[in-house]
C-alpha cells in the first residue's frame, strides 16, 4: 500500500459522492463535487473581507483577496448571481483579487453575496474559459453555509484510537513529517500584508489547499494530520524511505499550481521512524 498515484498512476481521493451530506465535506471536496474549479469564499475578518476557503486558487490570488465590505456591498446584490466576461463594464474591478498569472488568463467571473444573519459571505468563482461555469443547484446556499461551518473540522479531523488500530493492523507504520516552512517562506516573501493576523489567516487558507492535496496521495487508512501550517504529519504503510524522493516529487507537482514551482520544490520530508505501538503512533500525530 502506501503512496498512490506513484507506482501505478492511480488516484484515490477524498472526493465525496453526491450522497454525502455537506457537513461531511471539506470546502475543496464540495467545490470539486459541484464542478466549481477555481473558487473561494470571502468572509469578514477584523473588519475586512478576505478569502477564508479556496479551491483551485493560487497563493498569489489568495493573498490579493483583502477587500472592504463597502466594495462588495456596492458591487454585488445579495442572493443574486452575477456573471461577468471580459466585455462587461466592471470586469476589471474584480481582477484585483487575482495574482499576476491568473489575472492574465481570467475570462469570466461568477459571484454571489450571501447574508447569513448579520454576517456577509461572498462566493467568488473565476474561469480561464469564456463560458462553462457548472450550474449551481437550488440547494447551493444552504450547502455552502453548512460546508463553511464544518469545513475545518472535516479537513483537519483528529486521529483517534480506532483509526490508528485499523492502520497498525496492516503492518508496521512509518511516521514522518512533511515540512512546508521553507516553501511558505518562499511563497510569501514578496507579499505585502500590513497586518500579521490577516496574513496568517491567508496562509491558513493556502495551507488547507496544500493539506487537502497531500491527503489525496495516501490510501485509507493512512492518517494525515496537522495543527500547524508549517508541517503535515503522516502515519502510513510505506515500504521504504526510497519513496521519500518519489513523494517529494509528487507533492512538488501537486503544490506547484498553488504556491509556484520554485516554492513547491522546497518542501522537506523528515522521518520519525517506524512503530507498531498504537499509543506511540497516536501520540506522534497529536503531539509530536
Amino acid at each position: 500500500m502506501g503512496l498512490l498515484s506513484i507506482a501505478n498512476g492511480k488516484r484515490t481521493g477524498l472526493s465525496g459522492t453526491a450522497a454525502e451530506g455537506a457537513s461531511e465535506l471539506t470546502f475543496q471536496q464540495w467545490a470539486k463535487q459541484n464542478g466549481f474549479e477555481r473558487c473561494g469564499v470571502f468572509r469578514s475578518k477584523n473588519g475586512l473581507m478576505l478569502l477564508e476557503c479556496a479551491n483551485g486558487m493560487d497563493a498569489q490570488s489568495v493573498f490579493s483577496s483583502i477587500s472592504t465590505r463597502d466594495f462588495w456591498n456596492g458591487s454585488v446584490r445579495s442572493d443574486t448571481w452575477i456573471t461577468l466576461d471580459v466585455e462587461s463594464p466592471n470586469f476589471s474591478a474584480f481582477t484585483q483579487f487575482l495574482g499576476p498569472e491568473a489575472k492574465t488568463k481570467v475570462k469570466a467571473f461568477r459571484i454571489i453575496k450571501i447574508l447569513d444573519g448579520d454576517e456577509m459571505l461572498v462566493f467568488f468563482q473565476y474561469s480561464f474559459e469564456t463560458s462553462g461555469f457548472a450550474a449551481a443547484k437550488d440547494s447551493f446556499k444552504s450547502e455552502l453555509l453548512e460546508v463553511i461551518r464544518c469545513h475545518r473540522q472535516s479537513l483537519l479531523s483528529e486521529p483517534n484510537e480506532k483509526l490508528v488500530n485499523e492502520l497498525s493492523q496492516k503492518g508496521k507504520v512509518r511516521l514522518f513529517l512533511i515540512s512546508t516552512k521553507r516553501a511558505f517562506e518562499d511563497a510569501i516573501q514578496k507579499i505585502e500584508v500590513c497586518e500579521t493576523t490577516l496574513l496568517n489567516i491567508l496562509i491558513n487558507t493556502v495551507f488547507e489547499e496544500l493539506f487537502y492535496k497531500t491527503k489525496k496521495l495516501f490510501s485509507t487508512p493512512a492518517m494525515i494530520y496537522s495543527a500547524d501550517p508549517d508541517e503535515i504529519k503522516v502515519a502510513a504503510i510505506v515500504n521504504s524511505e526510497i519513496e521519500d524522493e518519489i513523494l517529494k516529487e509528487q507533492l512538488s507537482l501537486e503544490f506547484a499550481d498553488t504556491i509556484g514551482v520554485d516554492a513547491a520544490k522546497k518542501i522537506i520530508i523528515l522521518t520519525a521512524g517506524y512503530s507498531d505501538d498504537n499509543e506511540e503512533i497516536l501520540d506522534y500525530l497529536l503531539r509530536g
